[in-house]
């Protein structure tokens, strides 16, 4: 009877979910996405899973109509992503302290948006969040056996809109300051009773409120499904897109001070106008088979990306240039078993190939110490690396008793780099630069899973988790080294974390709770380590210790208000480190909160507000806790800042809205760090205006 009770939930849960227009044009918004399918690639409600995953929902992402995915993504409990400098890049703070390294795993529609041996941190800026996205989810913490490397601290899946079945068109335009313009089209039919498509397109452009802070984007997706028959369908996807965008830098604290519009960069940097292009395309086919209690899906995509800058960073600008193509395959089986138990089995296959040029632009002389004098053409690496991942995985899910759901699993990664050194010069070639033979690296991990999940009535429930997870070092780091790094390169494992989390869920009639407690000791860290000679080289040789709670809720308190609340209060510490232990990691916030406040009266008919206060606490600004001349911490005290969001539905047509972000023109750094010496600021956007309409034919 309890099964019956909660398939039904389920079922109407997903009946809502394709009923979401209507919802919409009656002034309400589902802004709670209770069912899933980044967990197994399968609709399942929350409260039957023993992790902790939330989704945004498409009526949210419509109220909220953000430039970036960071705008929506931010108000899940224990979620910070910053968007930097109100461009297209980001770094993210997800069980984890702000940073650019490889904990998280970034997909759209299940399939990996990057390749993990050339792990970027600005991955989100590859999906068609601008032209086609239906929801978003983030599972928190370790991933299931379907996920590898990366899935250490999270994984954010970008979900497609479906075709639809008759004939829709919509067009929206959004203007804001700055010059920001922002235009979308999408139109989706039926070819015939059992196929149809969708072909969505966006074209962004904005000058930034900072110096040199512009960003130009286009981005095409095609999506095509074929139900060859009721048992057997085919999902066919093409996403193309081009960014440019200007570069900025931090700034330090007098300049932070002085003028927050800066762009950080020094004029003879400035002169040789650092951008960043990026293109981009990903096309996969799903061919899914449901056979009775066995479901079949398979798939094959090929993925191409380059990723062209200037190292502003550097104080001679080095070009870097690369390419990267990839052929994957992701195979799965899900048998339902007679006993209500089900077993997963799966396979994902990676061929990737890296091509990666950093090359000298212009003649140029460094100034102060360690003066250096560079000349144009000059290669510092010119190389090709072959990545191949073989990672097979089981799951079995059995229940033990009529509320109680034992999850077992585990996952094997293979992966093998194949280096080819094309400057054919080695040794110490300049600069502080060191070029290698061409050499092969294998690394193997074997990651266990294993979850309890207890109803404790049909609408809630309780859960146990311990999953294993690891991270590989990226080609970059093992072959793009300096003069200070060892050439006697010794093999190393991957990064490896054990996260353990008790969770609760509840979906009630008018509120919707959960919480997590998780413990995640993240070992055998990657590091630079030094020989006798002090000499660098990469060894495993630190530990971290993150530990936290996350509480979120959503209440509808009447027909007209709702409030959201999502908290995280965390601690991350290293545990074994050759400087650092016993110390916070750097660029940790105390806690992050958001809060919303949701109005919809009854006397207008389709108006839809939204209050938010986003807030993170203090954090160290460096790892080694550092004090000033004065004897004060090295800290940042974080902040507060207020948005305000209307959409108005004048009519089933048209659509009106607006954004208000910084209504207090709060004046505060979005992120701050103590390095070389110095207090690096990048500033927060002030109070910017953006209006737009929808129109749907």
């Amino acid at each position: 009877m309890k099964n019956s009770i909660r398939l039904s939930l389920l079922l109407s849960l997903i009946s809502n979910s394709f009923a979401e227009e209507a919802v919409a044009q009656d002034g309400q918004f589902d802004n709670v996405e209770r069912i899933t399918v980044t967990a197994s690639r399968k609709v399942a409600l929350d409260t039957d899973l023993a992790m902790s995953v939330h989704g945004i929902s498409e009526d949210e992402l419509k109220l909220d109509n953000g430039q970036h995915a960071a705008e929506s993504l931010n108000s899940i409990s224990g979620v910070l992503i910053d968007q930097l400098s109100g461009g297209q890049g980001h770094k993210t703070a997800i069980r984890m302290p702000i940073n650019t390294s490889g904990y998280y795993l970034y997909l759209q529609d299940n399939i990996p948006l990057q390749s993990p041996a050339f792990f970027n941190h600005n991955a989100l800026w590859w999906s068609s969040f601008n032209s086609n996205v239906a929801r978003m989810e983030v599972l928190k913490g370790a991933g299931t056996a379907l996920y590898g490397s990366g899935a250490v601290a999270a994984t954010i899946n970008i979900l497609s809109k479906e075709v639809s079945k008759q004939a829709e068109t919509d067009l929206s335009l959004m203007l804001g300051e700055d010059n920001y313009h922002k235009i979308q089209m999408s139109h989706s039919n039926s070819i015939s009773n059992n196929q149809g498509f969708r072909v969505s397109f966006s074209y962004l452009d904005n000058e930034g409120w900072r110096d040199h802070t512009g960003s130009e984007k286009a981005e095409i997706t095609l999506r095509h499904e074929v139900e060859v028959s009721a048992k057997q369908k085919f999902t066919t996807s093409l996403v193309i897109s081009d960014l440019e965008q200007e570069m900025s830098a931090g700034l330090t604290e007098d300049l932070y001070k002085e003028d927050k519009t800066n762009s950080g960069l020094s004029a003879a940097v400035l002169a040789n106008d650092p951008l960043r292009k990026t293109k981009y395309m990903r096309l996969s086919t799903q061919w899914d088979i449901t056979d009775g209690g066995s479901l079949y899906s398979l798939i094959p995509y090929l993925r191409l990306r380059t990723n062209d800058y200037i190292a502003t960073w550097d104080q001679n600008m080095p070009k870097v240039e690369s390419e990267v193509t990839t052929l994957g395959l992701l195979g799965l089986v899900n048998f339902e078993h007679d006993d209500n138990s089900e077993t997963t089995i799966g396979v994902d296959l990676e061929f990737t190939k890296g091509d990666q040029l950093s090359y000298q632009p212009l003649d140029f002389t460094t100034s102060g110490w360690g003066a250096d004098t560079y000349v144009k053409g000059e290669k510092f690496y010119d190389d090709t690396t072959k990545y191949t991942g073989i990672s097979p995985y089981i799951q079995y899910q059995r229940p033990l008793s009529a509320d109680l759901t034992l999850t077992l699993g585990a996952r094997y990664d293979y992966a093998n780099y194949e280096f080819d050194n094309h400057l054919r010069v080695y040794g110490d070639i300049g600069h502080g630069n060191l070029s290698i033979e061409d050499r092969s690296d294998d690394f193997s991990h074997l990651s266990p899973k294993a979850s309890l999940n207890y109803h404790l009535t049909d609408i809630s429930s309780v859960y146990l988790r311990y999953a294993n997870s690891f991270r590989i070092p990226t080609a970059g780091s093992l072959y793009h080294l300096t003069s200070k790094d060892s050439e006697d390169l010794k093999a190393v494992d991957p990064e490896v974390s054990d996260t353990y989390e008790l969770g609760y869920k509840a979906n009630f009639n008018d509120i919707t709770f959960d919480a997590a407690l998780y413990y995640m000791d993240v070992d055998d860290g990657i590091v630079h380590a030094y020989n006798e000679q002090n000499q660098r080289y990469l060894t495993n040789a630190s530990r971290v210790i993150h530990k936290g709670i996350e509480f979120a809720t959503d209440w509808q308190v009447n027909r007209e208000l709702n409030i959201n609340l999502a908290y995280s209060k965390a601690k991350y510490k290293f545990d074994q480190h050759q400087e650092f232990s016993g110390n916070d990691m750097k660029m940790a916030p105390d806690y992050i909160a958001n809060v919303r406040l949701r109005y919809t009266p009854n006397f207008v008919d389709g108006f839809s507000s939204l209050l938010e206060v986003q807030s993170i606490g203090e954090y160290w600004l460096d790892d080694a806790n550092s004090s000033d001349d004065s004897g004060k911490d090295r800290t940042y005290k974080g902040y507060t800042i207020a948005n305000l969001k209307a959409r108005y539905q004048v009519s089933t047509q048209l659509a009106l809205h607006a954004r208000l972000l910084n209504v207090t023109d709060k004046d505060y750094a979005q992120e701050a760090e103590y390095r070389y010496g110095k207090t690096v600021y990048s500033p927060g956007a002030p109070r910017t205006f953006y209006v737009g309409l929808n129109y749907q034919f």
